[in-house]
């Protein structure tokens, strides 16, 4: 197993199914377990700074007595309460690990429950036994999509939805508002960002759009299910550094067969462009060695952005075993980055880091914390415990994006001048 560090394993799909489900609206969790287990995921949210669950989570309450005897009763009448007293659109049955162990039927429960409530039911049974928290993202992704998306009256040609973004993933709020602008730009809007801020109309809605954006490998089944049902077609990954950007927008008007908006382009890198020749190229960082773990689409993007647009070298470049990785693996091998891996071990990643005498390092708070040697840290990934990130101005990605990283870099490299004279 992979450990974010020695002490703390990787979450399971439970806790990313619970994410996911945190962004819709007008939807209520109901999980079967101890209330403990709930009351530790009110805590757990914090980590993704000062964000509620825009759903409202309830438990069943099962006590130990319980845990013999399953006591679908409790559940059932959790399930009606929770029902009667909020009106949802939607219920989801989210299974504990003690679910899971003593086998309870939560499909069954749903089917009895057919007609005594007004709510949609979705179950999920994974309960921490079905893989990572990825799994459970993709999951809740799929099941949702594959029941509430309606075949459209019409197509809107400037709609666009952002797929398989949640509230675990890093930075979203500026990332997410600068995809915003980006698209803007191009005369398009946003139906939904599912399923990080939507609600079951919205998702029933997402056939209507032109494009799905799908900015982490999370939300590619259900960008493929959209283009099998609506023949709508996606884009997969992020734009980072102005002409990762402008590669973009290229991409981007050639899958909608449209003309790609130059002048405001143009516009956007004059007014974000020349900071960095300003600021990084009087430093002249070129042998500050730069190490990168994050999502992979944050991995290739930063890589990409900093070699080419920033002059430092990319020595590592740590991926998630996902159904990406493939792909990122060669993308980085094409940059000519010197050590790349796959999910590695966290000692592993740090004799890495070691042994390349890294001196930037973008990774997680656990990561970044245990890189004792490492001068310049800077987070870029999940989780970042240590980090605020409810401000929707500091993206990572876009044209405001390069602005802000540039000056970011340019800061460090300021507090770490030893760092120019490797």
């Amino acid at each position: 197993m992979t450990y974010f560090q020695d002490s703390c394993p990787v979450p399971s799909d439970y806790f990313g199914t619970l994410w996911a489900l945190a962004g819709i609206r007008d939807g209520i969790v109901v999980e079967h377990g101890a209330p403990g287990t709930m009351a530790y995921n009110a805590v757990n949210f914090r980590m993704f700074g000062p964000m509620e669950a825009r759903g409202r989570f309830f438990t069943s309450g099962l006590d130990e007595d319980d845990v013999i005897m399953g006591r679908e009763d409790k559940l059932i009448a959790a399930v009606k309460e929770a029902d009667r007293l909020y009106g949802p659109r939607l219920i989801s049955l989210v299974a504990t690990g003690v679910t899971s162990v003593i086998g309870l039927d939560l499909q069954g429960i749903a089917k009895e429950l057919e007609g005594d409530v007004s709510a949609e039911i979705l179950v999920f049974n994974g309960g921490g036994f079905r893989g990572d928290y990825r799994a459970g993202k993709e999951e809740v992704c799929l099941r949702a999509a594959e029941r509430f998306v309606k075949e459209p009256a019409t197509k809107d040609k400037t709609s666009v939805n952002i797929l398989g973004v949640s509230a675990d993933d890093f930075n979203h709020a500026s990332d997410i508002a600068e995809l915003k602008r980006l698209l803007n730009l191009q005369g398009l809007t946003v139906n939904t960002v599912f399923p990080l801020d939507t609600d079951v109309e919205f998702i029933g809605k997402m056939s209507r759009a032109s494009l799905n954006l799908v900015p982490y490998d999370t939300g590619l089944e259900t960008a493929r299910l959209l283009e099998r049902r609506f023949g709508t077609p996606w884009l997969h990954g992020l734009p980072f550094g102005l002409k990762g950007t402008a590669d973009w927008f290229e991409r981007l008007a050639d899958i909608l067969g449209c003309g790609l908006e130059r002048s405001a382009i143009a516009g956007e890198m004059k007014a974000y462009g020349q900071i960095v020749r300003d600021l990084l190229s009087r430093q002249q960082p070129d042998n500050a060695g730069v190490a990168i773990s994050a999502a992979n689409e944050y991995t290739v993007g930063l890589a990409d952005f900093i070699q080419n647009e920033c002059g430092m070298p990319v020595r590592i470049a740590a991926l998630k075993k996902t159904p990406s990785a493939e792909d990122a693996c060669q993308s980085l091998k094409a940059l000519g980055v010197e050590t790349i891996m796959i999910e590695p071990a966290h000692d592993e990643l740090m004799e890495e880091i070691t042994a390349h005498n890294i001196k930037i390092f973008f990774g997680n708070s656990y990561e970044l914390n245990a890189a004792l040697d490492v001068p310049i840290k800077i987070h870029a990934a999940f989780p970042a415990f240590d980090r605020q990130l409810f401000y929707d101005g500091t993206p990572f990605v876009g044209f405001k994006g390069n602005s802000y990283l540039v000056q970011l870099l340019a800061n460090k490299l300021s507090e770490h001048p030893e760092v120019l004279r490797v």
